[in-house]
């Protein structure tokens, strides 16, 4: 039997609020280039995902977004725009339901527009695998093989019940459970245990069987987006998206779909061969930049040749001071003595580091934010503060 049709679906949603102020609502972190590639983190999605879809894939982005991702998607995409945030379920799924009606036999791929992935290569064999196992109507799941107890990424557990053929033929494993966010000493103990992956958020399944699924996990939101995507390219599209819309429970696909069909043995995981980064605050970015694979417009300081001072894009002057690893992106001129950090300049301010260990400073035209990297999921109390504060100008 020929393989099912491969449509990847994007969505590009939130705000990054632990990567504020260089994320913004109106500009969040999936159209910025955040580790000097030269792309942003959407570009670098579409571009991964374009050899292995059958159809263009499918960008789903709220309104405000949709110039923005248009204009980065450059005709490579389609985008469907939300009127308004509804979690990943409904995003996902209307996609889904667009894609059902144009090639109902069609496995669709969810992907965050937001993610980094270093190995192409291994990414593309384990979609692949993933697609295979999802062609037999299971939810396939990638999860990240984990290198060390992270309590900032859900977790998937393997199941000890015997493998599938069709699975086993896939290179995918069945799933006994998903878990969230977990303590440190919990996620020790699941590193420990060897049966357990990192939740990427990514998942491959039959589109078709998607929404059947979620038909019976949540009528009201299945009903929904096929009722907007039968009504696409007709004179009631708008009026009947602005009246579903609304109505679609705000839900994740992990709470949806992800966790009641684990319960019931429909859900497989192909455990990922490829370097993956969420990019979820400033210490994920710090490492992304401090790596060797960093991109070519991150600039180092205070290297260990004795070189302190990096001015404008290539390369740095002459200095005196020494020590530790400093990287800059950015147009900013900074002098560092004894310190790590990293530096991201928008301005032409003068930035002077000295004796720092593990920090981000970002030094946006209206904001400066100084962060020591082992608090880095704290920074969104202080974005929080800023509507009670008055400040939504600066969110």
């Amino acid at each position: 039997m020929p393989e099912a049709p491969f449509v990847p679906v994007i969505p590009a949603g939130g705000s990054g609020t632990r990567l504020w102020p260089l994320s913004r609502r109106e500009r969040p972190k999936f159209l910025l280039d955040l580790t000097g590639t030269g792309s942003s983190l959407l570009e670098q999605t579409i571009e991964r995902l374009l050899p292995l879809a059958d159809a263009p894939p499918v960008v789903v982005t709220g309104a405000v977004h949709r110039a923005a991702v248009e204009e980065q998607a450059a005709g490579r995409a389609r985008v469907i725009a939300e009127p308004s945030p509804r979690n990943s379920m409904p995003a996902i799924a209307l996609a889904a339901a667009v894609v059902e009606r144009e090639m109902p036999d069609a496995v669709i791929g969810s992907f965050a527009a937001d993610h980094l992935v270093a190995d192409t290569a291994a990414f593309a064999e384990d979609v692949r695998a993933a697609r295979a196992a999802a062609e037999d109507g299971h939810l396939v799941t990638l999860g990240i093989v984990p290198t060390h107890p992270a309590t900032g990424f859900g977790y998937i557990e393997r199941s000890t019940a015997p493998v599938a053929s069709v699975l086993e033929r896939a290179g995918a494993l069945p799933v006994s459970r998903f878990v969230e966010k977990p303590t440190r000493e919990v996620a020790e103990e699941f590193l420990a245990s060897g049966r357990f992956l990192w939740n990427a958020g990514m998942f491959v399944v039959r589109a078709r069987v998607l929404l059947d699924e979620l038909a019976v996990q949540i009528p009201p939101l299945a009903e929904g987006v096929r009722r907007i995507a039968a009504a696409r390219g007709t004179a009631q599209e708008q009026e009947v998206l602005e009246e579903v819309w609304p109505s679609l429970l705000s839900i994740a696909i992990d709470h949806a779909l992800a966790e009641p069909l684990a319960a019931r043995g429909r859900v497989a995981v192909v455990p990922a061969r490829f370097d993956w980064d969420d990019v979820g605050d400033f210490a994920a970015l710090a490492r992304q930049l401090r790596s060797p694979a960093a991109g070519g417009g991150v600039r180092t300081v205070g290297a260990a040749d004795g070189t302190v001072r990096a001015e404008g894009v290539d390369g740095a002057g002459d200095g005196a001071g020494g020590g530790g690893d400093v990287r800059v992106l950015g147009t900013a001129t900074v002098d560092a003595v004894g310190s790590r950090a990293t530096v991201y300049g928008a301005t032409h301010r003068h930035v002077a580091l000295v004796g720092l260990d593990g920090i981000t400073v970002v030094d946006a035209e209206d904001a400066l934010l100084v962060l020591d990297e082992d608090h880095a999921q704290e920074l969104t109390r202080i974005v929080s503060a800023l509507s009670g504060a008055g400040r939504d100008d600066l969110r």
